[in-house]
Parts: structure tokens; sequence; C-alpha cells
């Protein structure tokens, strides 16, 4: 889903509008901007009324019929009778106040928009399945909420949602999880839901007890918390990256890092999940270097999920590679992986049909930084 954000220049630094980029696709447009080709396909428009001026509100006010066909949202300060003011005489629309709880204002921007990520399942999408996409889903934006607003991490959720996808994986297998991922139109949080689901099956095919299972599920769902950091619009971009968007994305391991280290919530191996995944066991990774002897079997399952799912995967401005294509690549990797871990993950996905899954899912957009 794409929102317009629209205000009179940049927008203030305690706007609300600020965080939005974090939870959906989302562009700026100034309000002397304001035309049919910038707000063509948004889904709805959050309108920032602080420190307009008479020649914003009087462009914004002439071109107000572009955003006739969606719903808008004004923020004001409800105690200012010249910003409601301003709001009422410029056409349809909800005022919501300034201060208003960031998780209340998505939850009405959901609503506005009847946002139903499990319409887009399959129609024989398994019972288990749905359930545990809806519940991923579900803690997914509040982990975001939980990145950007520094609140405590919905554990209950986490685990919930680990238990529903465990019991998905062991009674449906990994395609139908597989091919519900692939409806999401966030390459970002279809990415997160897919390592997830494959750590998940590789840890069931080693024979890892039912914790430690649920463990590395629960850590595919945390271990790119940092992208939480880092918004939309680069983690989405249906494009290459540039030099600079790089750098940016290669700094989550260490966001969320600094995320995750106050939070006792979080056991210490989902932890190291999501601060070592692009660690290497010759000392090659980032962000610290670390060697094989200090990276967990739970880490090295991990990353090699990660590796195998940004591969497969199929993005706006790339297509995902074959599964064996995705292997062969990862066993040249050599000593950078655990390749007697590799082997079992390789006995895994090609004694399944997961080829033609990966090949025709196109659903999400964008997905740069993957």
């Amino acid at each position: 889903m794409e929102i317009v954000l629209i205000s009179d220049g940049p927008l203030s630094i305690d706007s609300p509008a600020r965080k939005l980029p974090f939870f959906f696709a989302a562009r700026l447009v100034d309000m002397a901007s304001v035309s049919e080709r910038t707000v063509v396909d948004a889904k709805i428009a959050v309108l920032e009324l602080q420190d307009a001026t008479e020649a914003g509100l009087k462009a914004l006010k002439a071109s107000w019929k572009h955003l006739a066909a969606v719903p808008v949202i004004c923020l004001v300060d409800e105690k200012s009778r010249r910003e409601t003011i301003q709001a009422a005489a410029l056409g349809n629309s909800e005022l919501c106040d300034r201060d208003t709880p960031i998780i209340l204002l998505l939850k009405r921007i959901n609503g506005l928009v009847n946002e139903d990520l499990c319409a887009a399942l399959p129609e024989n999408a398994p019972a288990q399945t749905v359930e545990a996409y809806r519940q991923s889903n579900v803690f997914l934006q509040s982990l975001c909420l939980s990145a950007v607003e520094g609140s405590p991490i919905q554990v209950n959720l986490l685990n919930d949602s680990a238990d529903e996808l465990l019991a998905s994986l062991s009674l449906n297998g990994l395609s139908s999880w597989l091919e519900a991922v692939h409806t999401h139109h966030s390459g970002t949080y279809s990415h997160s839901l897919m390592v997830a689901g494959v750590a998940g099956m590789f840890a069931i095919h080693l024979g890892w007890p039912e914790e430690e299972c649920r463990e590395v599920i629960a850590g595919g769902l945390v271990h790119d918390i940092g992208k939480m950091r880092i918004p939309l619009s680069i983690l989405d971009k249906p494009g290459k990256l540039t030099e600079e968007e790089r750098k940016i994305v290669n700094k989550h391991p260490l966001y969320g890092r600094d995320i995750l280290k106050p939070r006792l919530e979080v056991s210490v191996g989902i932890k190291k999940m999501a601060m070592q995944h692009h660690e290497y066991l010759d000392g090659s990774g980032y962000p610290l270097g670390l060697d094989g002897s200090r990276i967990s079997a739970q880490v090295r399952l991990m990353t090699i999920s990660d590796i195998f799912s940004a591969l497969t995967e199929t993005r706006a401005y790339k297509d995902g590679v074959p599964v064996r294509v995705a292997i062969d690549i990862l066993r040249k990797m050599g000593p950078k992986l655990d390749q007697n871990m590799l082997s079992s993950f390789a006995d895994m996905v090609l004694k399944r049909d997961l080829g033609d899954v990966k090949r025709t899912s196109a659903h999400a957009s964008g997905g740069a930084a993957a």
C-alpha cells in the first residue's frame, strides 16, 4: 500500500507523518505540487498542516480535486482554531490530532483502506498457514512500531507467531508457506516471513528439538529488525540501490544490535541471529568480522536461510534464481558458510518442489535491500 504525504515544505521534526514511511511505502509531495501525476496510485493522503502558508494552502485548494478519490487525513493541533479552520476549508477530510499515538494513526490508516493481507492468499491455502501468516504479519507491524518508538517488543506476539508457523510447517510443509508469503506487497516484510519459514523448515529437517525450531523461526522474523529504522522508500526501492543507500542498508545489523541489546525480553539466541546473520566463518562478513569460533549453529543456519531467500526471491528489479542455481552459488561461497550444514540444506530444498513456487511469485514490490 502506498500513501502520499503532503506538507508545505519539509515535514517538521515532531510531525507523526515522519514516522509513516517506516510502515508504508510513502512519498512526500509539496502542497504546491499536488497534481494527478504526483498522487497517482496513492491509496490514502496524509496532510500535515503545521506551518502551512497561505500560498501553500491556496495552491492545495486549487488542486484538491486530485485528492477526491482517496481518503485524506489532516494532521492538526485540535486546540488550534486556525488549523482546524484551514482543514475544513480545504475539502472532505478526516482530522487527526498531531499528538495522537502513532499506533492509533496506523490503525486508522489501515481501517480506511481496508487492507486485508490474507485476502490475497491462494484460495486453497491451508487454514493453519493462513493463521500463521496473519499472526506473523501482526507481529512484524508491532516489531516495526517497537523499533521506531523504542517501546518493548511484544514477545507474546512473537511466541504466538512462532508457534503457529512451526505448526504450519510441520503440518503443511514449506511450499504452502512460500505461496502465501509471495503474495505480500512488501519485499521487506515478505523477506522476513520467507526467512522465518525456510529457517524453521531447515531446523525441523536437521532434527533440532521443538524449542530450538521455534526459536529459529522467531529469529527469522526478527533477524532484520535493524531495517525497521530504514525508510521503506529505500528498503522497497523498485531498482538497484545507490552506493550511499547500500551503505545505509548495510548498517542494519548495528541498528539491530542497538535496538535489541537492552531488550531483556528477547533471548540471547534471537539477538545473535539478528546481529550476526551477515557474519561469515572466514571472518570476511560484517559488521564485526567474526570468525567461525564465535558463530553459533543457529546463526550459521540463519545465514544460509537468509542468503538462499534473497537469491530466490523475485522482485521488481530482478528475477529470483532457480533453487539449484542458488544452491550452487552458496556452495561456491566455500569457507564463508558451514558447508556441512549447507549439504543438509541442499538435501532439503532439492528434494522438494520449491523451484516453481519462487520463479512464478512476483507479487512483492521493490526489495532492492532484501
